[in-house]
This record gives structure tokens, sequence and C-alpha cells, in this order.
């Protein structure tokens, strides 16, 4: 059975309003009235239509504001204009601005419906064209995750798997291992490819605004709610919906989330009518989301609602013999003349890659711009400092200032101990240098 179409009815006359949304109905469409153009504006703005069907005549204006702005958005929507035979010339006018079709009231029933699904189906082919040059634009971005890891390629394997299913999957892995890029995958494996694909860091929302981000809000639901606005769950429909950082949904949106989970509607802020959906979940997390039930700050039926399948992606330090490979990798991306050599390959080899591909990858784009040769050598790989300097410290039995030193005379090691150039991949002072070594500055060493 075929989706049921979206159509917007656009009719000031409550009688004939009501049998033309009744029929459209009948045949499993799903209709939104709107008897002005203020109205009708304010759902295009909120949700997405397959059909408009807009009266020419209405009391707050001309049809055609709501086919000009249909047009000027370029939406997918295909619009019908309903006409009387007096306004025949006003309606071969909209058909000029790019109506599909119009419409002579009273019209038939039947010839509605004919003229509704050619529409509709117009309006389809539209939006698999957009959505297939759109794929086509971010194929060499989004063209899969770069990996020879045998447990990152089992993940591959398994999301191939488990793609044209609308089983929810959550992703585990640390902060900057592409924990998107695997969601983003999904999403075009599966056969919701041609739909939204809608991500939000659910971390990143502030906690009294989460509620209206997911579901939206109505106009005046609260002091700053100048207009309807429409939350991710309803930009995503016929899609995927990506809820980044979910661990970090605070408890009452928890219980929404879980309840607009299982039916597959939700309410809007300051709504009264339940919405429903056709979405896909994928959620992302970097915290163990099983510690985070036993310990109560996560309801345990929500985690099972959305790990129908979990996806552990492994740190970049479990995948080393990764880091050469995506390091050319993003090199070519970022300057396709230039090379790793041999002694900057074996840096970024040694390094443990706290912030794993992400930070890999401005480490080679830092690196593709600094250089000048066609060349990346060990001094253009700018590294940080480790950031557990302290916890590695106690574990060792060495103070912070010990542990300092050794990572300073580690790096100096691997600069020939040249202090200038240690200095530099240490992103610091050659004077702090110094001064942390706890020597008199030495007369520089020359090279050659």
């Amino acid at each position: 059975m075929a989706d049921p179409l979206r159509v917007l009815v656009v009719e000031d006359d409550p009688a004939f309003c009501e049998i033309l949304c009744e029929e459209l109905r009948s045949r499993g469409h799903v209709v939104s009235p709107a008897g002005r153009i203020g109205q009708a504006l304010e759902q295009l703005r909120a949700s997405d239509f397959d059909v408009a069907m807009v009266d020419l005549m209405l009391p707050d204006g001309s049809g055609i504001e709501v086919l000009r702005e249909i047009k000027a958005d370029d939406r997918a929507t295909e619009c019908i204009v309903l006409t009387g035979y007096a306004d025949v010339s006003t309606a071969i006018e909209a058909m000029k601005l790019g109506a599909y079709d119009y419409l002579n009231k009273p019209a038939r029933l039947d010839e509605i419906e004919v003229v509704v699904n050619k529409a509709a189906e117009k309006s389809r082919l539209r939006r698999e064209n957009v959505s297939l040059r759109s794929r086509l634009e971010r194929q060499d971005r989004n063209e899969g995750i770069v990996t020879e890891d045998a447990a990152t390629l089992e993940l591959l394997h398994t999301l191939a798997r488990v793609a044209p299913s609308d089983l929810p999957v959550l992703v585990t892995g640390e902060t900057g291992t592409g924990k998107e890029l695997v969601a983003r995958a999904l999403h075009q494996k599966s056969p919701r490819a041609a739909g939204p694909f809608v991500a939000v860091n659910c971390g990143a929302v502030p906690e009294n605004l989460v509620e209206s981000e997911l579901f939206g809000h109505e106009k005046g639901a609260f002091t700053g709610a100048v207009a309807r606005k429409a939350g991710v769950f309803e930009l995503a429909d016929r899609g995927v919906l990506f809820l980044d950082e979910v661990g970090e949904i605070p408890a009452p949106a928890q219980v929404k989330l879980l309840r607009a989970l299982e039916s597959k509607e939700f309410l809007r802020v300051g709504a009264t009518r339940a919405t429903k959906v056709d979405i896909r979940i994928v959620s992302a997390t970097n915290r163990d989301l099983r510690t985070e039930v036993a310990e109560g700050r996560f309801r345990e039926d929500l985690y099972y609602r959305l790990s129908g399948m979990t996806l552990r992606l492994p740190p970049l330090r479990e995948r080393k013999g990764d880091v050469p490979l995506l390091a050319g990798h993003f090199l070519r991306r970022f300057s396709p003349r230039k090379k790793l050599s041999p002694a900057a390959l074996e840096r970024l080899d040694a390094y443990s890659w706290p912030g794993n591909v992400r930070e890999l990858q401005m480490v080679i784009q830092r690196a593709a711009i600094l250089c000048t040769r066609d060349d990346v050598g060990q001094e253009d790989v700018l590294l940080d400092p480790p950031q557990n300097w302290k916890a590695a410290a106690m574990k060792s039995g060495l103070t912070l200032e010990e542990m300092e030193r050794e990572y300073i005379q580690t790096v100096l090691a691997e600069q020939g101990g040249h202090r200038g150039k240690a200095a530099k991949a240490l992103g610091i002072d050659p004077k702090t240098l110094y001064n942390k070594l706890g020597t008199a500055r030495p007369r520089e060493r020359t090279e050659g």
C-alpha cells in the first residue's frame, strides 16, 4: 500500500472544505484544512505537504500568494488551484507561476482524486531528484568510514544488515570516533534514504527547551514563542532522526520521548491535538547507558526502546592500523599534491589520539596548511600534550611535574635534541621550554 498523501486544503467555504477534506481522508490521505492565507502559510511553514489545493478567492486575498510562497521556498509541494468559471484567467496566471493544474468549482470528486494523485506523483519525483542531487553532492564527504580494522569492518557489515529494517540503533563510542557518520551511513543504506536525515545534539539544548526542540511548540505556548515551530520529530517525518548524546536528555523529557517512540505521535508544547510521524530513530552516546540506568539517571524502558541494535565504534587507539590510512585520506582531501614522510607517519602512530578521528583530521589539516613542501615532515605534525597527565602520573607514581618533564624529554628526543623544533612541536615558546627543563638557555644547535 502506498504511503498516504499529505494534502493542504485552502478553502474558505466551510461546507465545500468539509466535503473535500472528508473525501480525501476516506481515501487514506492526511488532510489539513485552512480557511485563510495566513493559516495556510502557517501550515506550510510548520509541515511538509505533497499537494496543496488552493482556492483563488479567499477572504484575506488571492490564493496566488500561497502559490508564490510554495515556489519561493522551492518546495516539492505541487499546487492545484480551485476556481470559479469567472476566474479562469486568474487560474491560467497561476499555471504560469508554476501551479500543477486547476479545477473549476464545483469539481467532481473522481476528477479531484485523479488530479491530486498525478500532482502527488510529480511531487514525489521532485523529492527523489532533490535527494539524489544531495546524496551525490555529499558522496565524497560521506562515502563511508575509512578503515581496515577488523572490528570496525564487522560493525559496517552489521550496519548493512540492519539498515533495511526500522530497528532503532544505538551507536556508542568516545567523542570524535565518527558516530554521526555511522548514523548517516545507516540512513543512506536504508529505504528512507530519499527522506530527511535530521540530527540534534541533545547535550547542546538547554534543559528548559529540550521538549520544544524535540516536539515543537505552538504560538504563545511560552514567553518568546512568537510563532508555531516544528520540532525535530516532525522535521524527520518519513526519514531518520539522529539523537546525538541521547544520554544527556533530562529525566522529564525522557518520559515524553519514550511515549513518542512507543506511539509514533506527540504533542507540540501548547498543543491539544497529537501529531503523527513516521520516523526511524538512531541515537548515539559517549556514556555507558547501562551504568546510567543502574544509577537512576536514565530510564531503563527508554534504554531498551533505543537499543534495538547497539553498534560500538572503537576508539582510534584500538585501531592503530587505521591511523596512516586515515591520515593519507585526510591529506588527499586537504592537499592532494602532498604526502606524509615516514617520520611523520611514525610520529602519528606513536600518539594515543584522545580526540580520536576528529583530532587526527584537524592535525592533518593543520599540517597541510603549515607545510610549504610536498613532503609533510614530523616537525609539521603538531600534537597536543596529553590531557591525562595527572591520571597517568598517579598510576606511575610520578608527580605531575615529573610526568610533564618526561613528555618534554620524549618530544625533544623525537626532534633530535633540537630545542627550537621541540618547542614548536609542543606549541610553547622556546624560553618556556628552557624554564621547564630547568636549564640555562643554551647556544642554539645548528643543523648540518
